[in-house]
């Protein structure tokens, strides 16, 4: 690829996507999203005796998101350099290989059964970094004024796969465990393909030092933005509340329904769908009409209210609680994710739109981790609920952080507003 083909980022205000770039970028996550979805439902039911290990169940979500963490930033780096579609293949590549080995891996049982599919979540893991360079190519192809629509895409992409994905793994899991890792490498595959046949690249590629860029001084731009590391905190603690409900929402159904795969994936498409209905075609229109600080606020004040409904769930299981609950979690979820990437967009320099991306989705995935962790140890208390009681006590804290940064950004604090970043301060497209 040539500069001459590259996305025109030197002002343009009018800049537009290459011809079907969203729409590519918009399968490849799906596809994606639909392996991994596939397989949510069947994860806790790997444990022998799930309800006697919860840090088990919650530690297969968890030891993806640790090594998502590692390699998420360098991913991120070498996207910067290399360009986005060679890391995106990479990626879908690897969870090919982790969704196979996850597959294989039920040919045994006890600990051989757990050890492989311990490896396969860590080599999906190591390179799951594709969400963040995706991320980085919408921004790299929008502006500003578009961005946020791009996000919403994106989100929807999410959405959709995370919709079908546990609902077509809940109807394969009645076949057995192996059915839905063998439909998830499926999909990665055929992500890898459509990556590698039709996605243009959106960067061009740029004389660098290969023993600097992976130097820790490379992030020190991103760390010097005061509201820009403040909106990566606040990402990071909602998305580890969040992952308290997603991780143990499985036993706690099978604790107080007798839920199984089916069950469960027909729950979470059901979520999914919501978050297909809000972030597929009502956040951009929400977004030019209240703004992206008005819906990334009310995002985790909603979230509180969807954990309450759990807490309730554990003391009176009413059926309908179960269903509100899951909808206005999924609610605030959606308003939430798409506003706070885009404005993490804004506050961030075009030219390490791959290292913000990269670090955005690294503490992502650290807050995925240690999520699991503290809801499997929080899980047997307050009859199940501890973890729900934690998380919605963290993104209530979120949404009052999000309305003090808001004053904080409008008073032009920190060394970057999207002000900041104008046209002329990008000279060529960064690579």
């Amino acid at each position: 690829m040539t500069d001459r083909d590259a996305p025109n980022l030197n002002g343009d205000s009018e800049l537009q996507p290459p011809k079907r770039a969203l729409a590519i970028i918009f399968l490849i996550v799906f596809t994606d999203l639909m392996g991994f979805g596939i397989i949510i439902p069947a994860l806790p039911f790997y444990v022998p005796k799930p309800q006697q290990h919860p840090i088990l169940v919650t530690m297969l979500f968890g030891v993806y998101s640790i090594c998502q963490f590692i390699a998420a930033p360098i991913l991120g780096m070498i996207s910067d350099r290399m360009g986005r579609k060679p890391v995106l293949a990479f990626s879908q590549v690897g969870s090919a290989i982790g969704y196979f080995l996850l597959a294989y891996a039920t040919r045994y049982t006890g600990g051989w059964l757990l050890g492989l599919v311990f490896i396969s979540r860590i080599i999906d893991g190591v390179t799951g970094g594709n969400i963040s360079t995706a991320q980085a190519y919408i921004s790299d192809v929008t502006t500003p004024k578009n961005r946020a629509k791009g996000m919403g895409l994106l989100g929807a992409a999410f959405g959709i796969g995370f919709a079908a994905g546990p609902a077509l793994g809940g109807l394969l899991g009645r076949y057995g465990l192996a059915w839905p890792g063998y439909a998830a490498c499926f999909f990665s595959a055929i992500a890898a393909l459509l990556t590698f046949m039709y996605l243009p690249e959106s960067r061009t590629h740029k004389p660098v030092d290969v023993e600097a860029w992976l130097h820790p001084k490379a992030f020190l731009p991103v760390l010097k933005r005061p509201v820009l590391v403040q909106l990566l905190l606040v990402s990071f603690i909602s998305m580890a509340a969040f992952v308290m409900m997603e991780t143990t929402v499985g036993l706690f159904t099978n604790r107080i329904y007798g839920w199984n795969q089916r069950q469960l994936g027909e729950y979470f498409g059901y979520v999914g769908l919501i978050i297909v209905i809000i972030q597929g075609g009502l956040i951009g229109r929400l977004s030019k009409r209240l703004g992206e600080w008005p819906l990334a606020i009310a995002g985790p004040l909603l979230v509180t209210l969807g954990m309450a409904g759990y807490t309730y769930m554990g003391y009176h299981a009413v059926f309908g609680v179960l269903l509100l609950a899951g909808a206005v979690n999924a609610t605030g979820r959606s308003f939430q994710g798409p506003t706070l990437s885009s404005l993490v967009s804004q506050f961030s320099d075009p030219r390490d739109q791959g290292v913000t991306f990269g670090l955005y989705q690294g503490l992502s995935s650290l807050a995925r981790a240690l999520g699991p962790i503290a809801a499997g140890l929080l899980y047997p208390f307050l009859h199940n609920t501890a973890q729900y009681v934690t998380a919605g006590a963290i993104t209530a804290v979120g949404g009052v952080w999000m309305i003090a940064l808001r004053a904080q950004a409008a008073r032009g604090a920190g060394a970057s507003t999207p002000q900041d970043v104008t046209p002329a301060a990008v000279e060529t497209p960064p690579g």
